[in-house]
């Protein structure tokens, strides 16, 4: 490892704190140039001194104490905030310097990072609810985001004429659309509905409107009434199938980005579920005690983060075979968990967005957050939060106070730095 040092005990100051122990790491490496490092014992971030940890684990001087060290990170940075009139539902960035933004007045809203608002979408009869951007420039699709709103539509969205247009609405959910991922190689898409089920759809625009597809239930008479027509001129497409399994509201779902054909979901009955969508089967339920509110995969941990109504995050496993195997729950919030988001290129940094209007970031080696990212401004100080996306090196977060939060991350969430033993 880039960072190790012999493996043999050191006497050293109980009074020491992280920037002490740095500096012995520093002339125990030989850096000419010395490197700020983080302290973990125990599975916790030291935040004092060696004697205040001691004494809050009631341990003797005389213990040997291994700690845990990675290269320190500087906390994110509010760098921008974008203003909205109504709650933000829902964030996505397509790119380092484009952001979609879904909201309770039923306008998608595309932003740049000249602070300039490119587009407001207008095609939902009632509150968007989940939005998701199309992130792989390279495997161009001509579907650039997709919205799923209350009205228990899900529009995509592309360029047509040199404007972005709804290319089509998804149309079979019966009632309130509450999440929606996109297959790595965009060819698919899922979403997550209040009416229980999860849809499978094709991505691709469909020739003709497939209003005749649709199962009866799904456009009943009581149904048709209530639609504005808003949308009504927009071409429909039907799912190509539907996964039956979860009792109550299905908050989230996303893809397995190592297997295409998996994904993952969550909701009201406090199930995370795995799925086979080709032939819509439940491969596998894991229960724990509290309602899902968010989902997110990790392809370098392979493990699955979901927030929940206690305040927690937990950390599954989708690879154990035991159903109620949490491996890990992490505790800090003082409010619902309601969105979570692994850091793009690292299996341990995880963010979590919550009603107590905090961002945390989290190094999963320990079960205390390594930040804690207050709203900058007074408008945002103490409104719940709602929506979270982590892109590469910025975090983005939106709710109740309608301010688009975009964060700059440093670099170094990255699996570059290593973890040591000393």
């Amino acid at each position: 490892p880039k960072y190790a040092v012999p493996d043999t005990s050191i006497l050293v100051p109980q009074q020491l704190q992280r920037y002490g122990l740095s500096e012995i790491v520093n002339h125990l490496l030989g850096n000419e140039k010395p490197v700020p490092f983080d302290f973990m014992t125990d599975g916790q971030f030291l935040r004092g001194t060696i004697s205040t940890y001691l004494k809050e684990k009631s341990l003797s001087a005389e213990n040997i104490l291994t700690l845990e060290y990675i290269e320190s990170m500087l906390p994110p940075t509010e760098i921008a905030s974008y203003s909205h009139d109504d709650w933000i539902s829902s964030v996505s960035a397509a790119s380092a310097d484009r952001f979609v933004v879904g909201s309770y007045d039923g306008v998608v809203r595309v932003w740049n990072a000249q602070s300039e608002c490119e587009d407001e979408l207008r095609a939902h009869e009632s509150a968007v609810k989940c939005v998701v951007a199309v992130k792989d420039p390279a495997r161009r699709s001509r579907v650039e985001l997709i919205s799923g709103s209350q009205d228990r539509t899900a529009v995509a969205w592309g360029t047509k004429g040199g404007q972005r247009k709804a290319l089509y609405a998804a149309r079979g959910h019966t009632d309130s659309i509450e999440s929606v991922a996109i297959n790595p190689s965009n060819t698919h898409f899922v979403t997550a509905s209040a009416d229980s089920t999860i849809r499978f759809w094709s991505m691709a625009v469909p020739k003709q409107s497939e209003d005749s597809q649709l199962e009866e239930s799904a456009v009943s008479a009581p149904a048709a009434k209530k639609r504005k027509n808003v949308n009504a001129d927009i071409m429909t497409k039907a799912a190509i199938g539907t996964l039956n399994g979860h009792v109550g509201p299905v908050t989230s779902v996303c893809f397995n980005a190592d297997q295409e054909s998996q994904i993952f979901s969550g909701g009201w009955d406090h199930s995370v579920r795995t799925w086979d969508v080709a032939s819509g089967v439940n491969v596998m339920t894991n229960l724990c005690d509290k309602v899902i509110l968010d989902i997110d995969y990790s392809a370098h941990s392979r493990l699955i983060a979901t927030g929940h109504a206690d305040r927690s995050v937990r950390l599954w496993d989708p690879r154990s075979d035991d159903s109620t195997v949490v491996k890990m729950r992490l505790s800090s919030h003082k409010g619902f968990v309601s969105s979570v988001a692994w850091a793009p290129n690292s299996a341990y940094m995880l963010a979590s967005a919550s009603h107590d209007s905090t961002i945390k970031v989290w190094d999963i080696r320990s079960r205390t957050p390594l930040y804690t990212v207050y709203a900058a401004s007074d408008k945002d100080k103490g409104k719940k939060l709602l929506g979270l996306d982590w892109h590469k090196s910025l975090l983005l977060a939106g709710g109740e106070s309608g301010s688009l939060r975009i964060h700059s991350v440093n670099s170094q969430y990255s699996d570059d730095q290593e973890q040591t033993s000393a």
